[in-house]
């Protein structure tokens, strides 16, 4: 598949209602009447009463859905976010603001899910349209909010259909490649007489300029109708014009909330009277929102959860993890309800692991589970030799051992390959092109292996944060090509952390980590993505370093490790009033709530805000600082005192832009170099919750200064 080109998807068969033919059915011919897991329901009825009760006192509460990898989390808490906007809409068919925030910490986790949820809107809307007396007229939409991924206003994105039209392929933003609903192609086609670009269409939207999404699916899906297009929004400018009913963002993006205040509409600000803020947010992954990156999020979380707050009333939250150790104290860190607001579900019994709703088969009757095994080659010249030579093994091997059927094959055909750096791949990519290669023809010789037996490495691919954003869903797709069904599916896929959550691949079933990672829980995710199906059992090769102490204590330990694995999982920690995330981003939060909440420093920063906006700003930091960590009180009151006090004194000009050239401002990008008057006066604010750790700079010394003088 040539980069930035989809291949053709059959269309999906639309389940109808009134046809049971059209229903899905088991491997086993029976009708699929019904794949709700019982945990699911059950946690969407004990929160019923919080989404219809506003004042109910679950509605304090944060539920932690705590369930292994691939147990269903997301179908979970995408019923009660269905619930809860179908639920906004027969209170006020009118009321079309934002009704759910949902969070993820990874681009490719965003994009994945962003997929997956618009199935759920799409259904959602579609209920709507045949229910409108009790529904409304208003579309029930979905947004994207990410960074640099999609577009940030109109006019990049006319101007991206317009180079996706043309041939140029090498960027699409709009990341929708497949219709939600019928499963029909989106984006740039290739192979026919001309370029064509599929589902991305010009139009006018609030009479500007812009992109929609229509399936050209006509014949088959009810939303390649131009009076019911579907219902996605990517473009940020879009989103704020007409706030979608659940938006998709990664936690960096609440970043841009100081620096957007045309955001405000996602929370209900929109003219004189204000609608109802999102009821619900929903962080996913819980586990990835600790250390700096944990600290930012908690601190900003003061600032967002006060706009989702509306007459004392503040929004359900819902978190997720498989793998978390103290969940109750970071919670409390994060979002300020209280270490005994903090409801784990399902909730577990006597022997650890198992609850009402799971339990461990460790006879694995009901399905093949993942086998782990240990690879300490002490033996060998160096780790890079391990590497070579087990992979070439494996690939091989997956060849050679005889089937009943080819599809047998499958789930391990493509080497899944994990690394703990991207340093650590780049050395590995080499291998593959010279060494593996090398390697295989020695064992077809020593096995006397000759034509059709012979594995050839066809087709590798990369996943890593260095890929673009438009290849990463390209790759994807690949990876669902199936053998011997396509030609050349996947031999080898390297990838780093950026699988470790959210890839949902079900043909997956072989992998080998590149030394132990980092964490016990980021090896229980990324070991996850494998074994997913019932196809067969996932099987995980770990390839220890020899010269690494900690590598040898992990393979002596091996079978220990393994069979109390979530035991070990560390803590996780989140400071956010600390002396250094306060000085990075306190400032940040009292420039986003003067914003948000006063008419006249909406745009600018002069005048400076009236003592009633300053003491409301005061009093939201002194109380959310005060129920996270007392201790930090009176120095982060201080701080709020000295900002205020140097913005009243330096009275800037504007808040600040992108541009290096603005004229007193209050607040430069971090991370950016502006002339040295700016950077005296003005404060280095945010514009992500990434690289929040101290760099060092270089700096370049014209002149030696004489020692001896």
């Amino acid at each position: 598949m040539q980069k930035g080109v989809i291949t053709e998807l059959e269309d999906a068969i639309i389940p109808d209602l009134n046809d049971t033919n059209t229903w899905q059915k088991n491997p086993d011919g029976s009708l699929r009447v019904g794949s709700w897991r019982p945990f699911q329901i059950a946690f969407i009825l004990i929160n019923l009463h919080s989404m219809l009760d506003a004042k109910h006192p679950d509605r304090q509460m944060v539920d932690l859905i705590w369930f292994p990898t691939g147990g269903g989390k997301t179908e979970a808490y995408l019923g009660l976010s269905a619930f809860t906007i179908l639920l906004k809409r027969l209170k006020d068919k009118n009321d079309s603001g934002t009704a759910v925030l949902m969070r993820y910490t990874l681009r490719l986790l965003t994009a994945q899910q962003f997929q997956r949820a618009a199935a759920l809107i799409c259904a959602c809307d579609k209920i709507r349209k045949e229910n409108e007396e009790e529904l409304g007229t208003a579309r029930i939409t979905i947004g994207l909010w990410v960074g640099d991924i999609t577009p940030n206003d109109r006019k990049t994105a006319t101007k991206a259909l317009k180079d996706l039209s043309k041939g140029k392929e090498e960027n699409n933003p709009f990341v929708v490649l497949k219709c939600p609903w019928c499963g029909s192609q989106m984006g740039p086609i290739k192979g026919t007489k001309k370029d064509e670009v599929k589902g991305y269409k010009p139009r006018k939207v609030n009479n500007h300029d812009s992109v929609i999404f229509k399936c050209d699916n006509e014949k088959g899906c009810v939303f390649s109708d131009e009076k019911f297009l579907l219902p996605l929004v990517v473009i940020d400018e879009d989103i704020y014009d007409c706030p979608p009913t659940l938006l998709i963002g990664t936690v960096d993006k609440f970043a841009m909330l100081t620096w957007k205040p045309k955001a405000k509409t996602i929370f209900g600000f929109s003219g004189a009277e204000r609608k109802t803020p999102p009821e619900l947010i929903i962080q996913d992954e819980l586990h990835l929102i600790s250390g700096p990156l944990g600290s930012m999020v908690g601190l900003y979380e003061t600032m967002i959860e006060e706009f989702c707050t509306k007459e004392n009333i503040k929004p359900k939250i819902i978190a997720s993890s498989a793998t978390i150790s103290r969940a109750k104290e970071q919670i409390n860190s994060l979002y300020g309800r209280g270490v005994g607001n903090v409801n784990i579900f399902p909730a577990q019994c006597l022997s650890s692991g198992e609850s009402f709703f799971a339990f461990e088969d460790k006879e694995m009757k009901a399905m093949p589970s993942r086998m782990y095994v240990g690879i300490f080659a002490s033996a060998l010249p160096s780790h890079a030799t391990a590497q070579v030579r087990v992979l070439s093994a494996l690939l091989q091997s997956v060849k050679s051992i005889p089937v009943a059927d080819e599809k047998e094959r499958d789930p391990y055909w493509t080497a899944l390959t994990y690394f703990n750096s991207i340093r650590e791949l780049g050395h590995a990519a080499t291998l593959i092109r010279a060494d593996i290669a090398e390697y295989l023809n020695s064992i077809y010789i020593r096995r006397k292996i000759t034509g059709n037996a012979r594995r050839f490495i066809n087709a590798d691919r990369e996943l890593t944060s260095r890929i673009n954003g438009s290849q990463i869903t390209d790759i994807l797709e690949e990876l669902l090509k199936e053998y011997p069904k396509e030609k050349y599916p996947i031999d080898i896929c390297l990838a780093t952390n950026m699988i470790s959550v959210g890839v949902d691949i079900p043909r997956l079933g072989l992998m080998t980590v590149i030394g132990q990672p980092k964490t016990t829980s980021e090896y229980i995710q990324a070991t996850s993505r494998v074994g997913r199906s019932k196809k067969g059992p996932g099987i995980v090769f770990t390839i220890y370093n020899c010269s690494k102490p900690r590598d040898r204590s992990h393979f002596e330990h091996f079978q220990e490790y393994h069979s109390k694995i979530y035991s070990k999982v560390e803590p996780t920690s989140v400071t956010p009033f600390s002396p250094p995330a306060r000085e990075r981003a306190l400032h940040a939060i009292i420039v986003g709530l003067i914003r948000f909440y006063s008419e006249q420093n909406s745009e600018l920063p002069t005048p400076f805000p009236t003592k009633e906006i300053i003491q409301n700003v005061k009093d939201i930091i002194f109380k959310r600082v005060s129920e996270i960590d007392n201790e930090e009180t009176q120095k982060t009151m201080e701080m709020v005192e000295r900002r205020l006090e140097q913005w009243k004194h330096n009275l800037p000009v504007i808040y600040g832009s992108f541009s290096p050239n603005d004229n007193q401002p209050l607040m430069y990008s971090a991370g950016s170099n502006p002339p040295e008057n700016i950077k005296l006066r003005a404060w280095s604010t945010p514009t992500t919750m990434r690289n929040v750790d101290s760099t060092c700079d270089a700096i370049v010394i014209n002149e030696y200064i004489n020692i001896d003088n």
